[in-house]
Parts: structure tokens; C-alpha cells; sequence
């Protein structure tokens, strides 16, 4: 897991989910992309690497629900995602029903997540 300020002109901060994503990483990238968004003035844009982690467990997808929520109450204005697998891709719409998370764009590689956001 990491997370971090993208090098770039456009407030972007990008985030990424590795193998198994426990609940305890949530809450470490949660207090990171606070920290982030208040030095960007809380108006940012989120890019998301999952194209190596596994599934969410349980008691980390419910986490993911309440990470999504955060993200916009802190000023997350879109968020573009570049997924692995079909499973993870099931989950992740899922979870954004369930946030009521709208502005949300998947693709199938990195580099076109990242040039969605930097348009």
C-alpha cells in the first residue's frame, strides 16, 4: 500500500492497493490522504493502482465504504481506477453502490487512469 501526491500541475493523489488490504491499511491510507488533501486545499482528484491486489476481504470492504465516503467529504472531485482482475472489478462496483460513490472511472491499464486525470 501507499499513497502519495502525484508529481504533476493537477492536485492528484494517487493510491495503491497491493495483494491483501487489511483493514488496518485502510486506516493508515485514510489518515495519509487526509494529511495530503487539507495541503491541497481539499479539492483534489484520486488516482487507484489495484491491478495487483487481491479481492477486499469482508471486514476490509466494509472499510473501503466508509474510505470512499471520506474521500469525498474531504473534497475528492473524481476518482480513476485502474483494476486487475474481473473480481476485483465486481467488488469495486459494488462498494461504490454502496458509498454512493458517482464519480468513479475504471480502465483496464495505469497509464490510461492517469491520462483521464490529467486532461
Amino acid at each position: 500500500m501507499s499513497v502519495r501526491r502525484l508529481d504533476s500541475t493537477k492536485p492528484i493523489i494517487e493510491i495503491i492497493w497491493e495483494g491483501i488490504v487489511s483493514p488496518e491499511h485502510v486506516e493508515q491510507t485514510n489518515t495519509e490522504i487526509q494529511r495530503i488533501a487539507e495541503q491541497l486545499g481539499n479539492s483534489f482528484d484520486v488516482l487507484v493502482d489495484m491491478r495487483n491486489m487481491k479481492a477486499f476481504p469482508q471486514d476490509t470492504k466494509e472499510k473501503i465504504v466508509e474510505h470512499q465516503k471520506l474521500l469525498t467529504q474531504w473534497g475528492m472531485k473524481r476518482a480513476s481506477v485502474a483494476v486487475g482482475g474481473a473480481i476485483a472489478k465486481m467488488q469495486l462496483n459494488r462498494i461504490s453502490k454502496e458509498s454512493a460513490h458517482q464519480t468513479e472511472f475504471q480502465w483496464e491499464t495505469y497509464d490510461e487512469a492517469l491520462a483521464f486525470l490529467l486532461k
